[in-house]
């Protein structure tokens, strides 16, 4: 069992950190590879899995807070909304284009408050080094669906 202040990325972070980015990448890809009607689809299952993903690691953020005395209560609750919020919202607007830029914006913000958080002890040491490349697999996929969509 890995310490909240080991730097070293336990394996069940990298199963559970990069296995669920997987689905998103595979849906780029139905984007831009399947014939319709499944591209269609596929964006639309990114933005319910996207966001579901995004919640969870709003999740994870604020859990951290509740078994950490020494964590920021603010800074996980700021922080668990500013993922959870542009999750929530891209399930419910109507536009595709507005669910992927949400998105986009918190995928993000992931990395960049996780790995602030990381050194100052408000999240796993470990997360100032899996969450850029983590996220960047989301991040990449996102951008390739937002591509896909705004090509028409």
């Amino acid at each position: 069992m890995s310490r909240p202040d080991d730097p070293r990325i336990p394996l069940n972070s990298i199963v559970f950190g990069f296995g669920p980015m997987l689905p998103l990448a595979a849906a780029a890809l139905g984007a831009w590879l399947l014939p319709p009607p499944w591209p269609v689809l596929a964006v639309r299952l990114a933005i319910i899995w996207g966001a579901l993903i995004l919640v969870f690691v709003a999740g994870v953020r604020r859990g951290f807070g509740f078994g950490n005395p020494r964590a920021s209560t603010a800074v996980e609750i700021a922080t668990m909304l500013a993922y959870f919020v542009p999750a929530g919202l891209a399930l419910v607007v109507p536009s595709v284009r507005v669910a992927l830029a949400l998105l986009l914006l918190g995928y993000v913000l992931v990395p960049t408050l996780d790995t602030r958080a990381a050194r100052a002890g408000n999240a796993p040491a470990h997360f100032a080094r899996l969450r850029w490349p983590q996220m960047a697999i989301a991040l990449v996929s996102i951008v390739a669906l937002m591509l896909f969509v705004l090509r028409g």
